[in-house]
């Protein structure tokens, strides 16, 4: 009854927002929460009453489905009113609710259709157990505010962050290590002490530079926030200008997002940004692990071993981070398809069984082992909700729809999957938006496009070697990031040994290798190794904690044969190395993710001094910058625009370069100049520049008498051209 309450709830939950936010949108109140109504409303209309429509007789595949169905509805609305010329935010989140609203009578029929569910052996966790464990989460966050307060990211050097977090920080992830271990070895595990945990784990360790600096990092948010920013203010989309407005989707849709929330642009979405992304993606992430281990106290190991590993960084406001969010949705809800079906045995030898495998076929999927099938409309819905998660992706991203092919094309090679022909379909929507959608992208850069195919090492070195360069103290620190992901693959690899009798070991297998498959495709940009590491890792996190929860087992038994140890020895030690365990991993974690903190973090001060600058900036304005990081794209993009200083491959003589660069007067210089401390720590670190290269810079320009100061502190210096006799700063280079 209390899972049936729930799921009425939640399409009670979708109707409510489905009226409401279109209503507050037409009025443009400014009341408070909308912000907050209309994050929800995305990724919950028209995704919940869909999914329940569907009708899968699992209650988190459901979940997982409607986040992407929702979430991928507000992609394609958004890419198709950008696409028409006809950008009308309103129309469309009310076309969105009205879909909602028409689903939601078959949403609850199937609920209360649906039989029961047979009640848990399992009994309830105690009601103090989880006051207790919620309390000591509630005092971690408490600790992390205050480290927030106390840290000085601007003290980071080459070493990161690791170097300048206070105490109050590690004493915030030392008691969420000893409340999760506390929660994982109880014999009735609590989900929700545990999903408090994580998600507060994942607050602590993904948001401490933005919260303490007042601003979102790293410095291509406010790349994407202008982008944004452009969609909102033309309704168009300047696909000759940049590539990434030939994936309109995630740009389009964050844009509508802005206009239905009320918010002047994207700014405020994303400083939580890391964090929401990484909350949406842990119900699939559960799924995922729940299947694989077999064990829901092994899948929630999995979710942390994620949580820990993730130093990438790829979950700021970015198509890249909205696709991650569907690929695992998509993986986890197939998965859990293939674990629930009756499927055929294969015959022979296993090597043997495994190469015939692509002509098995699952069958319907049950609700439960001695459960019916269900219906054959439940596939077919199923798989058309599919097929529109993938067509968003494919409009929003280069390189996630190319890991979704290959993650579907190992489903039916190992014949895991009814939905045989969805690998077909995502393929061609996606050479058919690459070929007719995205000419802008691939128009005179063929070369640039086909140049890395099949430079297998040549993309592995531009990925690796080539991002170990500049200060000797930040190189080294670079390889303890190889190192944390390849003791992942490490625990993967020795994890799946242990499943490799699992009727999906040969799936799990390749679902963990397949985005290895990229790197015979494209560098892209020197990020692939990265990408590739982030699409293998939901499947590598549960294997891994298949491994370190097998070690666990043979350590207890170890100690249970060792004369004169008690049980409640053995509990401590088991207790005792899982806080170790955990601990140590949050405290890699945030050497791993926080080793560019220094120049990566974008402060509250640099944002304003942007905003500032570019509203005095005339159109056709130029900026000159010395690195291209920091918040100065955040607007006007199209209108204003950006010069290196001194040119690239030109800093070992910086006066002389500047000389050149602007005149002698700085007459030729750009109308702006805007300088940062992060700007600072980019070419000491990256590229080995002496302390104090950008202040040169500064005073070089003014002792040159062609700029004036504007503003000029440790955080942001920003110079105005004025040249006695000549134009004053028109903008014009």
């Amino acid at each position: 009854m209390a899972g049936r309450r729930f799921d009425l709830g939640a399409v009670a939950l979708a109707a409510a927002l489905a009226v409401l936010v279109p209503t507050l949108t037409g009025l443009d109140a400014a009341l408070p929460g909308r912000a907050l109504a209309a994050v929800a409303f995305v990724v919950l209309v028209p995704g919940i009453p869909l999914a329940y429509a569907v009708r899968l007789p699992n209650r988190l595949a459901t979940v997982v489905l409607a986040l992407c169905l929702s979430i991928a509805t507000t992609l394609l609305g958004g890419a198709l009113g950008a696409l028409s010329g006809r950008w009308d935010p309103f129309t469309v989140v009310t076309a969105t609710a009205a879909v909602g609203l028409l689903a939601t009578p078959f949403a609850v029929s199937g609920i209360q259709s649906a039989p029961p569910a047979p009640d848990s052996p399992r009994p309830a966790p105690p009601v103090m157990a989880r006051v207790g464990g919620l309390a000591g989460v509630a005092v971690a966050l408490g600790l992390w505010w205050v480290a927030s307060r106390q840290t000085d990211a601007g003290a980071a050097g080459a070493t990161g962050l690791v170097a300048v977090v206070p105490v109050t920080y590690w004493a915030a992830l030392l008691v969420l290590a000893v409340v999760l271990a506390w929660a994982l070895l109880r014999p009735a595990l609590d989900h929700v002490v545990l999903a408090a945990a994580c998600l507060a784990a994942v607050v602590c360790c993904y948001l401490l530079v933005n919260v303490a600096d007042g601003a979102a990092g790293p410095g291509t948010t406010w790349v994407h926030v202008g982008f944004v920013d452009f969609v909102s203010r033309t309704g168009d989309l300047a696909t000759g200008a940049d590539a990434r407005f030939s994936w309109p989707g995630f740009l389009a849709g964050t844009a509508q997002l802005v206009a239905v929330a009320g918010v002047a642009d994207a700014a405020p979405l994303a400083l939580p940004a890391p964090a929401f992304f990484a909350a949406l993606v842990l119900p699939a992430l559960w799924l995922i692990g729940r299947v694989v281990t077999g064990s829901p106290r092994s899948a929630w190991l999995g979710v942390l071993l994620y949580v820990a590993f993730n130093w990438y960084q790829q979950d700021y406001l970015s198509a890249q981070a909205v696709g991650f969010v569907l690929y695992t949705g998509v993986l986890a809800v197939l998965l859990w398809a293939f674990s629930a079906a009756e499927v055929p045995p294969l015959p022979g030898p296993r090597w043997r069984a495994w190469l015939g495998a692509a002509h098995r076929i699952p069958g319907r999927p049950r609700a439960g082992p001695a459960g019916r099938a269900v219906p054959a409309g439940t596939v077919i819905g199923l798989e058309a909700a599919l097929t529109v998660v993938s067509a968003a992706l494919v409009v929003s991203h280069q390189l996630t729809p190319v890991a979704l092919v290959a993650a579907l094309v190992c489903f039916v090679l190992t014949g895991a999957t009814r939905l045989r022909t969805l690998w077909v379909g995502a393929t061609a929507m996606f050479v058919g938006w690459f070929s007719y959608g995205a000419t802008g992208f691939w128009t005179g850069h063929i070369e640039d496009l086909f140049g890395d195919l099949g430079r297998l090492g040549g993309n592995v070195a531009t990925g690796v070697g080539e991002r170990i360069v500049g200060d000797p103290v930040y190189q080294q620190m670079q390889y303890s990031r190889i190192g944390w992901t390849g003791l992942l693959c490490l625990a993967g690899m020795a994890g799946w040994p242990l499943v490799r009798r699992h009727r999906g070991a040969a799936l799990f297998a390749g679902l963990a290798v397949a985005p290895a498959s990229l790197l015979a495709v494209q560098s892209y940009g020197g990020e692939v190794v990265i990408r590739c590491a982030l699409y293998a890792s939901p499947v590598l996190a549960p294997l891994a904690a298949v491994a370190v929860a097998g070690t666990g087992r043979a350590v207890t038994r170890l100690l249970g044969r060792l004369p004169g140890t008690a049980a409640p020895v053995g509990r401590a030690v088991r207790f005792g190395a899982a806080v170790v365990l955990l601990a140590g991993a949050f405290a890699a974690l945030t050497t791993t993710r926080g080793l560019n903190a220094s120049f990566e973090r974008v402060t509250a001060a640099q944002v304003a001094q942007a905003r500032t600058l570019l509203a005095a900036a005339p159109n056709g304005a130029v900026v000159g910058t010395v690195e291209a990081v920091g918040p100065l794209p955040l607007a006007r993009f199209g209108e204003v625009s950006a010069v290196g200083m001194p040119p690239p491959g030109c800093r070992d003589d910086v006066p002389a370069c500047l000389r050149e660069q602007v005149g002698p007067d700085g007459s030729a210089g750009p109308g702006f100049v805007y300088v940062t401390g992060t700007q600072e720590k980019a070419g000491q670190l990256r590229s080995g520049l002496p302390a104090g290269w950008t202040d040169r810079i500064v005073d070089e320009l003014l002792g040159g008498g062609g700029y004036r100061v504007i503003v000029r502190s440790t955080e942001v210096t920003v110079l105005e051209r004025v040249v006695p006799g000549g134009p004053d700063a028109e903008g014009e280079s």
